[in-house]
């Protein structure tokens, strides 16, 4: 849905020449929305997950105990591949922000992003104390943040477009 959004995709009427390391700014917003769909495809990821675990070894007709471990191992990794995507999302567009002088909202949501970003890795961080991560989860796993943040962005590029 939000490829599909009239501004997700960088006007071409505007010459801005600011570029990073020679890339157009515009260009690295467009990159920075890839990157932050394929983030929150952990949205169907989850509740699939789910299902397959209970319903999986039925479907597939194989042993529940193997099955469940190869599931496992796939999650494990798709988690991974979710905070890497996340990172990069939030740091080219934070680069896209800063080569192109954001208006307000948009450094809202952005900060929105940044603190999912941090209270997913303290999540899984050893550190904290218990109480701290289970705080950390309890605000990551909150929808509405996500949702703050992205309809954050959304405005504020209808503002500056």
């Amino acid at each position: 849905m939000l490829l599909l959004m009239p501004s997700a995709l960088a006007d071409d009427d505007d010459d801005d020449d600011e570029k990073i390391l020679g890339v157009d700014a515009e260009d690295l917003g467009e990159v920075a929305l890839y990157f932050l769909v394929a983030t929150l495809s952990i949205a169907v990821w989850k509740p699939s997950f789910k299902w397959l675990r209970k319903n999986g070894p039925d479907l597939f007709n194989t042993e529940p105990r193997p099955f469940k471990k190869k599931l496992g191992i796939f999650n494990r990794r798709f988690m991974k591949v979710h905070n890497w995507l996340g990172v990069i999302a939030a740091v080219v567009g934070t680069a896209h922000g800063i080569a192109l002088e954001w208006h307000w909202t948009l450094w809202a949501g952005m900060a929105g992003i940044w603190m999912l970003i941090f209270s997913g890795f303290l999540m899984q961080w050893k550190w904290p104390p218990k109480e701290f991560r289970k705080g950390a989860r309890l605000l990551h796993l909150q929808r509405v943040m996500s949702i703050v943040a992205i309809v954050l962005l959304y405005v504020g590029h209808e503002l500056v477009d």
